[in-house]
């Protein structure tokens, strides 16, 4: 009895190698491809220095990255940072990844559904003149995590115009996550707000809008009478309302010296309230609380908003944000009125830094821009490059399910300091579990995460498979269970 079982014992391995055998040859074959690559190689203790590999930088590997079960499954923000720093300048080409077009077929039927949609361009009745304000631009820059770049006059107080529209898209958003609205509520023009002045969503009373429509048009074009609707809708017909939650929200960002008054940022000849007030300091701590909301964050990174009108009409608001896509730019708002002069907060992300910067003041939109160019040219002279896209990193990373047990990463973005930052990086292992597609060139297997002196994580790069790697079948399954995990 015991010899017969201890041959059918010996068969079940035998059928499970030879099917191990086949998967096992392909991945192996792919891997050794990429072991000729330089090795990142970085220490697991956050208090040890950077082991650099040699002659570090030479070579990057492309990849196209594949969608899969295991992707969504990993997904988190910094996959929104990497997703929106694709378009950095030449200079400072970051990510690794980049969006694939879509397929003809896809192109086709996109082509079909809008054949007969008519494109109009949104009516502007914004009309950005001179500023009066003679005073100095004040500007604030720095990291995310509080390296300051430069600082000029930021705690001095001044009009912020359109800027205001970011707290009352926070606040929208606050109200959405407690479960007070949705962003799929209809949200109808009312006649008293549906005119408000200044840039404004194309549309008249009776006209109705999801509210997360309402919300991309203050973002992305900055519309007056969209920020008027939210703040109604929400503050049940009291602004004075909906205002008083702005100014708690910005209380609760440690913004001292901010003071709202209305929704939108209008000035005092068009609203008889007083002018919200702000500094560059804090909105500065507004932009790094904005940018943490995925939401937000993937409005503010389109280049236009698209909403059809009553008449069937596809009308086309455009960005006014003219940096997007330069320098890692992916947002963040403009403003302007007359006493403030051309105000900006900026967010970009080169590789492992994520940077914001407010200018207040400027002259003109042309001077604002380009002032904001300037900076994030400075900027770029100054990063010292540490490891770059496509880098292997020198860990394994164990993978349950798989044929391979343990597979080599790559890095998705570059890495660098700034300046004299004196960042640490510390390698994590996800763990990850080979679903039915198996590991697809791309998937996101580990982190490197960005570490400040005192330890604390300040960001982190997606460490992504170079290569695809096949499930373990049951029986080699089986075997790696009757070997305890040697096979």
């Amino acid at each position: 009895m015991f010899s017969k079982t201890k041959k059918i014992l010996i068969l079940t391995v035998f059928f499970a190698v030879l099917l191990y055998g086949e998967g096992e040859g392909t991945s192996e074959k792919q891997d050794s491809g990429s072991s000729k690559s330089e090795a990142v190689k970085v220490v697991k203790s956050g208090s040890d220095e950077i082991e650099q590999a040699t002659n570090r930088g030479n070579s990057a590997h492309k990849y196209s990255k594949k969608s899969s079960k295991h992707n969504k499954k990993h997904k988190n923000k910094s996959e929104w940072n990497s997703k929106n720093s694709k378009n950095t300048s030449s200079k400072a080409s970051d990510t690794l990844n980049s969006k694939g077009k879509n397929s003809k077929s896809q192109t086709d039927s996109l082509t079909k559904s809008k054949k007969n949609v008519k494109i109009v361009k949104a009516v502007e009745k914004e009309k950005e003149g001179e500023s009066k304000y003679n005073g100095k631009v004040i500007k604030f820059i720095a990291t995310t995590d509080g390296k300051v770049i430069k600082n000029e006059d930021a705690k001095q107080k001044h009009p912020i115009a359109s800027l205001t529209k970011v707290m009352n898209i926070m606040v929208a958003l606050d109200q959405v996550d407690k479960g007070k609205v949705k962003l799929s509520d209809k949200v109808c023009f009312t006649p008293d707000v549906v005119d408000t002045g200044g840039s404004w969503l194309n549309a008249k009373a009776g006209d109705c809008f999801t509210l997360r429509d309402l919300l991309r048009a203050e973002i992305i074009y900055s519309a007056n009478n969209a920020a008027y609707m939210v703040a109604s809708y929400i503050g049940k017909g009291n602004l004075d309302n909906y205002v008083k939650l702005m100014n708690e929200k910005a209380k609760e960002f440690g913004m001292k010296d901010t003071q709202y008054f209305t929704p939108s940022g209008l000035p005092t000849s068009m609203t008889k309230k007083q002018m919200d007030i702000s500094t560059a300091y804090d909105m500065y701590l507004l932009g790094r609380q904005a940018i943490k909301d995925e939401r937000l964050r993937e409005w503010m990174s389109e280049k236009e908003l698209e909403l059809l009108n009553e008449k069937g009409e596809e009308v086309v608001y455009n960005n006014r944000n003219h940096l997007l896509g330069q320098f890692g730019v992916f947002g963040l708002k403009t403003g302007f009125h007359e006493q403030a002069g051309y105000n900006m907060i900026v967010s970009s992300k080169i590789g492992n830094l994520e940077i914001i910067s407010v200018s207040l003041g400027n002259k003109s939109d042309v001077e604002r821009t380009e002032e904001q160019k300037k900076e994030f040219q400075a900027i770029e002279k100054n990063l010292v490059p540490i490891y770059k896209a496509g880098q292997v990193v020198a860990n394994k990373f164990k993978i349950k399910d798989a044929v391979k047990k343990e597979i080599t990463g790559i890095l998705a973005e570059n890495v660098y300091q700034l300046g004299n930052t004196d960042y640490k990086f510390e390698v994590k292992d996800l763990r990850v579990t080979a679903e039915k597609d198996g590991i697809l060139k791309g998937d996101v297997i580990g982190k490197l995460q960005v570490l400040s002196n005192d330890n604390k994580i300040v960001n982190t790069i997606d460490i992504v498979a170079s290569n695809d790697y096949k499930r373990l079948s049951l029986l080699g399954k089986v075997l790696r269970f009757v070997t305890f995990g040697m096979a």
